[in-house]
């Protein structure tokens, strides 16, 4: 058998992982986990670079139309929140640019194909090699902010996203996942677990996303609970371990000043004329809101098009006196979302937001529940409080994020039903060649 050379044999890999799904998405997972915290966009590129791929493989019958039913309800949601997006354009004015406000959320029409292919992947245990991608992305992400803060004099890190806030947003959300599935984890992955959630954290508040930082409690109680079945034992540590999250809990609500913001935004809230010298970040909110409100009410049902929401919202409250910058959104996905696309948009997001939820209580309770019940708590919940002060959902690679672990998610679910439960990595060599 002659020997091959370098490019014959490189070739030979590709085309195998190519030809296999679960060689693909063996490496694709972890990879689609790793890349918007560190190339922001490139994500959302890779992501449908996935889609092409399964299109392709799909016409070369490696694999077959599937829509399964033991997860049907998780891909019903994502292409009910796609159709409910499209009313903007059809229905209302500025139609480019509602259009282009439909092109954010392809990601969940494109979503139910990239469901289909992984469930014929039973080799790849998706979810924790989507943590493990999570995990290397906080650590990496987190060099990169520091570079960015202390060696270039940034004032607020973004590391590989567009900028901070969503770069924030997706840091606490990887310190919360890093967390998932601790217990199963050996003494090393337990290391870099905890390296990756003390980065994370560390890479939100290098941010000053004052959002992300909102979500602080809420990770801290899911990696408690996380955690706990380790310590249990060790009564000592366990006390420790709570005291150390009551204290830093209450440090990080003295720093960021969070009681002295909620009574601004009471006093703002109250007052009919706002010091918008004073925190023009608050007043602005506190504006856009109000009048926000004021705009859902008069049209509840499907409100005036996502692309006409900020403009309403900024005409009626120059009628009252208050010039507000010309902002993309309104600061509250569910504000955006209300004057947007009224009710039935308001009901679409908040089914896209529990669907994580309902996807778990409906799997068995394996050894794996447990996780899959952090991992949805995590991403409903912390995608709920980031929407309090920004936008989400318009936003590609915040959609990339949510899409993904949504995705990660719903198949887990799905092969726990199935009950699949030992999975094999598969051989990622240099296949040998076919016989002659």
């Amino acid at each position: 058998m002659q020997p091959r050379g370098i490019f014959s044999a490189a070739w030979a890999w590709l085309w195998a992982t190519i030809d296999d799904p679960n060689r693909i998405a063996w490496l694709y997972i972890p990879v689609l986990a790793f890349l918007p915290l560190t190339f922001g966009s490139v994500a959302t590129f890779f992501y449908f670079g996935a889609c092409i791929y399964v299109g392709l493989i799909f016409l070369g019958r490696r694999i077959g139309w599937v829509w399964p039913s033991t997860i049907s309800l998780g891909c019903f949601v994502t292409l009910g929140y796609f159709a409910v997006t499209m009313i903007s354009p059809l229905a209302f004015p500025n139609k480019v640019a509602g259009w282009l406000d439909v092109g954010t959320a392809i990601h969940y029409l494109a979503l139910t194909a990239l469901v289909g292919a992984l469930v014929q992947t039973p080799k790849v245990d998706v979810f924790d090699l989507f943590l493990n991608g999570v995990r290397a992305a906080a650590i990496v992400s987190f060099g990169h902010a520091l570079v960015q803060v202390f060696l270039f004099g940034h004032h607020r890190a973004t590391a590989g996203m567009a900028n901070a806030i969503p770069f924030g947003d997706t840091a606490m959300l990887a310190a919360g996942f890093a967390m998932v599935g601790f217990v199963r984890l050996s003494r090393p992955m337990r290391v870099f677990a905890v390296l990756a959630l003390i980065c994370g954290i560390g890479g939100s508040f290098l941010s000053q996303t004052r959002g992300a930082l909102l979500a602080l409690p809420l990770v801290m109680v899911v990696v408690a609970v996380q955690v706990w079945p380790a310590v249990r034992m060790r009564r000592w540590q366990a006390a420790l371990m709570a005291a150390g999250l009551v204290a830093a809990l209450a440090v990080f609500a003295v720093a960021l000043k969070v009681p002295e913001r909620v009574d601004e935004v009471r006093q703002a809230l109250q007052s009919e004329t706002l010091d918008v010298e004073r925190d023009p970040s608050t007043a602005h909110r506190v504006v856009l809101w109000t009048y926000g409100f004021e705009a859902f009410v008069d049209r509840p049902f499907f409100g005036y098009g996502s692309q006409n929401a900020v403009s309403e919202v900024r005409a009626r409250a120059a009628r009252a006196g208050f010039e507000i910058p010309p902002y993309r959104h309104l600061h509250n996905e569910f504000m955006s979302v209300a004057v947007g696309r009224g009710v039935v948009g308001l009901l679409a997001l908040i089914l896209l937001l529990v669907a994580p939820l309902l996807m778990v209580a409906r799997a068995p309770r394996d050894a794996r529940q447990r996780d899959r019940w952090a991992f949805a708590v995590l991403l409903s919940g912390s995608y709920a409080v980031f929407g309090l002060t920004n936008l989400l959902f318009s936003h590609d690679q915040t959609n990339t994020v949510y899409a993904a672990a949504y995705l990660v998610l719903l198949v887990a679910a799905h092969q726990a039903r199935v009950g699949i439960q030992a999975f094999t990595r598969p051989f990622l060599g240099v296949p040998d060649p076919a016989p002659r």
